[in-house]
């Protein structure tokens, strides 16, 4: 079934009458109920249809953001909401709290919901995500991730491991511990931390490494277990600025002073004392970019599969 004719006949109501159900319009109730079970029978995906009824898009674009009190989410849809203002779009948030199967239903809700495109801040593309992407049938680009068959905008994770690998090891520190997270997120599980790596073994310093999470009660958790046995490091690094708070807070509590370093250019880490050592990132930018993108995929304009944003390379003690 590939047509509207084909739901008409399923349902035993009129094309017409489909029409107004896929575009919002008035249909009775049981009749509502009806094409909805159809579609949801059949896996159809409305907007399929609607898009070639449509006389206008709606200028709406859904932003699906894993978390609330980030400053990188904070960032970035500042600079989405900018390029959004210039543009004419409205913007809609979805939360997911890092949550796959609530962002697998964020993508899915945002294109029944007709929106014109979305952008997903995602820190895992599994064969799910790639699936349902594929499947909605309007412009999405990934903000954070890399895939090679979807449109991203990316950080060079790389680089600035390799800034404070490098760093650190040019400032004389010698015993490291690298508080990372899982692989599933390649871009700071993999690449940020293969950064680090590099950047410490150009000047002969092995790291130590353990796995916590992007959360920050949960991470002071994984750092408080770790810390109380592991006494010995004159520097300690957090994949994100989150864990690096987390290590800060634990060595306040014990009165402990140790040079501290994170990623992402949080301001909390030059209120805290001593202030914790920061790689920045273009967050905003990278909003206004993804966005930018996004427009030019609606208006169908060919654009790159994948654009890197530089990390501040003014990094230093």
């Amino acid at each position: 079934m590939k047509n509207i004719a084909d739901i008409a006949k399923l349902a035993g109501v009129s094309k017409s009458t489909v029409s107004r159900y896929l575009n919002n319009g008035s249909v009775s109730s049981q009749t509502k109920q009806k094409l909805d079970e159809i579609i949801q029978t059949y896996d159809y995906q409305p907007n399929q249809f609607a898009q070639s009824l449509r006389a206008h898009r709606t200028n709406m674009i859904g932003a699906i953001i894993p978390r609330m009190n980030s400053h990188a989410v904070d960032e970035t849809v500042k600079g989405i909401k900018t390029i959004c203002n210039d543009l004419n779009y409205r913007l809609l948030l979805n939360y997911t709290n890092l949550n796959t199967e609530l962002e697998i239903d964020a993508l899915e809700t945002f294109y029944r919901s007709k929106m014109d495109g979305i952008i997903f801040m995602a820190t895992d593309i599994t064969p799910k995500h790639l699936e349902v992407i594929n499947k909605v049938r309007v412009p999405v680009i990934i903000v954070g991730q890399s895939h090679k068959d979807l449109h991203c905008i990316i950080y060079d994770d790389y680089q600035a491991g390799y800034l404070v690998g490098d760093a650190l090891g040019r400032q004389g520190y010698q015993h490291i511990k690298f508080f990372g997270v899982t692989e599933t997120d390649s871009a700071v599980g993999i690449n940020r931390k293969n950064g680090l790596i590099a950047g410490l073994n150009a000047h002969g310093i092995q790291p130590n490494i353990s796995i916590t999470s992007f959360n920050y009660s949960e991470a002071l958790l994984d750092v408080e277990k770790v810390l109380q046995t592991q006494t010995h490091y004159d520097a300690i690094v957090g994949a994100t600025d989150s864990i690096a708070l987390a290590v800060h807070k634990y060595h306040s509590k014990h009165g402990i002073t140790k040079h501290i370093v994170g990623f992402g250019g949080d301001p909390v880490t030059e209120i805290v004392s001593p202030a914790i050592q920061t790689v920045h990132y273009a967050f905003e930018r990278a909003g206004e970019v993804a966005m930018d993108m996004l427009d030019k995929m609606i208006q169908q304009h060919p654009i790159e599969k994948e654009i890197v944003i530089g990390i501040d390379q003014s990094f230093k003690k």
